[in-house]
């Protein structure tokens, strides 16, 4: 027989029955949803920029305390020349870099400093990739200064001839590395 709480029950086991019958079928719909491809990341040319001060990475931005991330580029564009370098972020990994720009290829000069625990550094003659993106070429390198103290030795090494291709690099709202010229001192005397 049919009392009030038997039509109750009965309302709230239908109902909880088209809940768990229908949840299988959302998760079916939502996994057989077909896949959004994303819009490729818009290039923006070093060339096309206004002149001022710029930071370039191989990953994006992380939107947090680091940096950058990746190999970056922090440098100041006036007119078709930049002046900064290309590193690590929170490293002494760094080559900085003046020269010309061509779409987003920078061809100039570079310089290392290069530090050691004594032993003098070979420097390649022939080209080589600086870094493992393969994204920085150096060659005609020469030692153009010599420090040693009780860290150790301490060389800048000046590359005649430099190209960074930074296709394929994000564009950071600002610059977030050091400044260039904190770390660049092309006025270096000579041994």
């Amino acid at each position: 027989m049919l009392n009030k709480s038997n039509i109750d029950y009965y309302k709230k086991a239908a109902f909880m029955a088209v809940i768990l019958v229908g949840m299988p079928l959302n998760v079916a719909f939502q996994s057989a949803a077909i896949p959004i491809k994303k819009a490729p990341l818009q290039q923006t040319k070093i060339t096309n920029l206004r002149n001022g001060k710029y930071q370039f990475c191989t990953q994006p931005d992380p939107k947090d305390w680091q940096d950058g991330a990746g190999v970056c580029l922090n440098f100041t564009k006036t007119d078709n020349l930049i002046d900064g370098y290309y590193g690590y972020p929170h490293s002494s990994q760094f080559v900085c870099i003046k020269g010309k720009i061509d779409g987003n290829l920078i061809t100039g000069e570079a310089l290392e400093i290069s530090f050691s625990d004594g032993e003098r550094r070979s420097i390649p003659k022939s080209e080589f990739h600086w870094d493992s993106q393969q994204r920085l070429t150096l060659s005609q390198g020469k030692i153009i200064r010599t420090e040693n103290d009780e860290w150790g030795r301490t060389d800048w090494v000046l590359f005649r001839r430099a190209s960074l291709d930074v296709n394929g690099f994000y564009q950071y709202n600002k610059p977030r590395m050091t400044a260039p010229s904190q770390l660049c001192n092309w006025k270096l005397k000579t041994n």
